[in-house]
């Protein structure tokens, strides 16, 4: 019968689970401030919504930010499209040294770009082509939108509720887990924020990390919009291989700007910066809280955000955590070894 209502409660929250989720991780990785604040003598309300909009401005400001360098990059760009438009752009020598597609590309370029009025006509032929295709996406992107907004409306407002009653919450939570699985939960309800934490805490301060050397990088290598890149580097840093495909991304725009030893040196200190961001950086501080191998975190990343995206950031380091508990032995005093010495052991975890 639990069973029962259990897979009953799930599909009518269906579209909702995402929301409850995030709110629940979100949750479990501002808890401590919260408890924090509650110490310094804020009230329940006062901090909720001091650290609510903390997170929407973490997130709101980055993205004002993208969207306002966005603009005024694109009006540059719409400038130097007009003037190769009206000038043509001669093929770059390295076009011609290409194995097996050299004199085909090479014919391409001519046809479409050396020649004056050849890029205007291109986009034309290609928008033209793509314009069916971009009226059904922009008529879904806007339900998908609307129905986003009330997703992250909702988990913000459960948010909110979680800050006000979460010992109340937690306690609900501990009567199930050791109703359904009295044995284990108290390994479960302890590897939980510890994982979470560390995930949240490695993935923001790795996507900080990559976005601000790869953009000092990019202006280095005199890239187009140094700023810009920089933003959007950081945003895909949050997932596993979203930097490397950043940096490759630009130093190919490099190469095909004409500059072969700024692409070449932008990829090589993007591959040496990335290699040990993920071989020292992020293992550290995703796996350091639960004692998790490289490989471990690795994976379990991996694996976590290829099944069920980005909340798979969270689950993976965290199933992965339960695996090697278990291949230690599986007793409560291994847990001990999983945590660091500066970490508190303090009831106060409870209530996230």
């Amino acid at each position: 019968m639990p069973l029962l209502f259990a897979v009953a409660l799930a599909f009518l929250l269906q579209h909702f689970i995402g929301a409850l989720a995030w709110a629940g991780l979100l949750a479990v990785i501002t808890w401590p401030l919260h408890q924090r604040l509650l110490r310094r003598g804020w009230s329940g309300i006062g901090s909720a919504s001091a650290l609510l909009a903390m997170l929407v401005i973490s997130f709101v400001g980055p993205a004002i930010f993208l969207f306002n360098t966005l603009s005024n990059e694109l009006a540059t760009v719409e400038r130097v499209l007009g003037q190769i438009n009206q000038t043509g752009i001669p093929a770059p020598y390295w076009i011609a040294r290409l194995p097996l597609v050299a004199e085909p590309a090479l014919k391409w370029w001519q046809e479409n770009l050396a020649a004056p009025g050849g890029l205007n006509a291109l986009i034309h032929s290609t928008a033209g082509d793509l314009v069916p295709h971009l009226t059904g996406t922009v008529r879904m992107l806007g339900s998908v939108i609307l129905a986003n907004g009330l997703y992250l409306f909702l988990a913000l407002l459960t948010l909110f509720i979680l800050y006000l009653n979460g010992p109340a919450v937690v306690r609900y939570v501990d009567h199930a887990g050791e109703r359904i699985t009295p044995t284990h939960y108290s390994v479960l309800r302890y590897l939980f924020p510890l994982s979470v934490r560390g995930t949240a805490l490695g993935l923001c301060s790795v996507a900080l990390l990559e976005g601000v050397v790869l953009g000092l990088a990019y202006a280095v290598a005199g890239a187009p919009a140094p700023a810009l890149l920089a933003v959007i580097t950081g945003y895909l840093a949050l997932i596993p291989g979203g930097a490397p495909l950043a940096f490759s991304l630009v130093s190919l725009l490099l190469l095909g700007q004409g500059h072969p030893d700024a692409a070449l040196g932008l990829f090589c200190w993007g591959a040496f910066e990335l290699f040990l961001v993920d071989k020292f950086v992020r293992p550290r501080l995703i796996g350091h809280r639960v004692n998790l191998p490289f490989l471990a975190v690795l994976f379990g990343l991996l694996g976590g955000v290829s099944t069920m995206g980005v909340l798979g950031l969270f689950v993976g380091p965290f199933m992965m955590a339960v695996l090697f508990w278990w291949l230690r032995g599986g007793h409560v005093a291994t847990l001990q070894s999983a945590q660091p010495a500066t970490e508190p052991v303090a009831p106060d975890d409870k209530a996230a």
